[in-house]
């Protein structure tokens, strides 16, 4: 009796363990329209070869047709701190993101990558964003983003294309 009873408690265990394991999982795709500007930008000059810069800056997004949606809460507005290292306008670069949702929660976001000047003035940046928690039901929101993001020459705001996956831990 006990070696059935003992199989029955680790049988359900397992189940129970399972079923924490299976995550709902959303996907990502944001349409190109959000309306992004850079609101700061610092550019410092290192000197060692012609076109080295580093720089610190923030971007905003504004989301006015509640394209970007996570576990159904729309994001009114995404505010991007990134530092970059480039040579003519290629090169590496790290940011930090807060998504403010519509309820008033946030999404934080630590995102890498690199941008590639067109040689023209403008350029093409590529990242992976990774979810690294939240406020309220978004406290373990985990997952990817995979992003384009396009800059015409003299332009102070983005063409942004994104995609990716995620789910939220409990």
């Amino acid at each position: 009796m006990n070696t059935r009873l003992f199989a029955f408690i680790g049988t359900m265990a397992l189940l129970a363990g399972a079923e924490a394991i299976a995550q709902q999982k959303y996907t990502i795709s944001q349409p190109a329209d959000a309306i992004s500007k850079f609101t700061q930008e610092h550019i410092i000059e290192v000197g060692d070869v012609p076109g080295h810069k580093l720089r610190v800056y923030e971007v905003q997004n504004e989301y006015p047709q509640n394209d970007l949606v996570f576990a159904g809460v729309a994001v009114q507005q995404m505010v991007s701190h990134g530092i970059s290292d480039s040579v003519n306008g290629s090169g590496a670069f790290t940011a930090y993101n807060v998504f403010t949702m519509s309820d008033g929660n946030k999404v934080f976001v630590r995102l890498t990558g690199t941008t590639q000047s067109d040689g023209a003035g403008g350029n093409r940046s590529t990242s992976v964003e990774n979810f690294v928690g939240g406020t309220g039901k978004f406290k373990g929101i985990r997952g990817q983003m995979r992003n384009t993001l396009q800059r015409a020459p003299g332009s102070r705001s983005l063409n942004v294309q994104v995609s990716g996956e995620y789910w939220i831990e409990e």
